[in-house]
């Protein structure tokens, strides 16, 4: 039956335009082909014309024979077919739409996650940095300004210039 329009198809090439509804619809008739076979020689035949019909025109054929494929094949049927898919140009734009949200969603847990270990690496050095003044205080017995930087950040600021913390 697939053969036949792909006669069709080729009649087309000299110069006739024929409908391609039958093509379109073919995962959906009774023959001897499985389904998954039908939607992927439908994709082959749609490849060989591209020189008769629009471009436009072919993209909304192959979403057809897309939506067929997803409502009709089960999971294993839909691995089989994916391949002739990924080579047509609406199977491009799907990659590429993946491809994209794949980057922006490594970008944004790459942010994220770098800003956490920032945020941690800040945290744990002005706390080291805090306890380094508190023990030189604490050796010059100098207990009135551990209560001072403990509430006054300027005079704190101050004290690490002056030890070089």
């Amino acid at each position: 039956m697939l053969l036949e329009r792909e006669a069709v198809l080729e009649k087309k090439s000299a110069g006739k335009k024929e409908c391609p509804m039958p093509l379109l619809f073919s995962p959906l008739l009774g023959g001897n082909s499985k389904r998954q076979v039908r939607v992927r020689q439908g994709i082959r035949i749609l490849r060989k014309a591209e020189q008769v019909f629009p471009e436009q025109d072919i993209r909304k054929m192959e979403a057809i024979l897309y939506i067929l494929a997803v409502k009709f094949l089960n999971e294993e049927e839909l691995k089989q077919v994916k391949e002739e898919f990924a080579m047509t140009k609406l199977g491009q734009m799907i990659w590429e739409d993946a491809l994209e949200k794949g980057r922006e969603e490594g970008e944004r847990i790459g942010r994220e996650h770098g800003e956490r270990i920032g945020r941690e690496h800040g945290e744990r050095q002005a706390s080291e940095r805090y306890s380094r003044l508190i023990l030189i205080l604490n050796g010059e017995n100098k207990a009135d300004q551990i209560v001072k930087i403990a509430s006054d950040p300027k005079y704190r600021e101050e004290l690490y210039r002056k030890y070089g913390i």
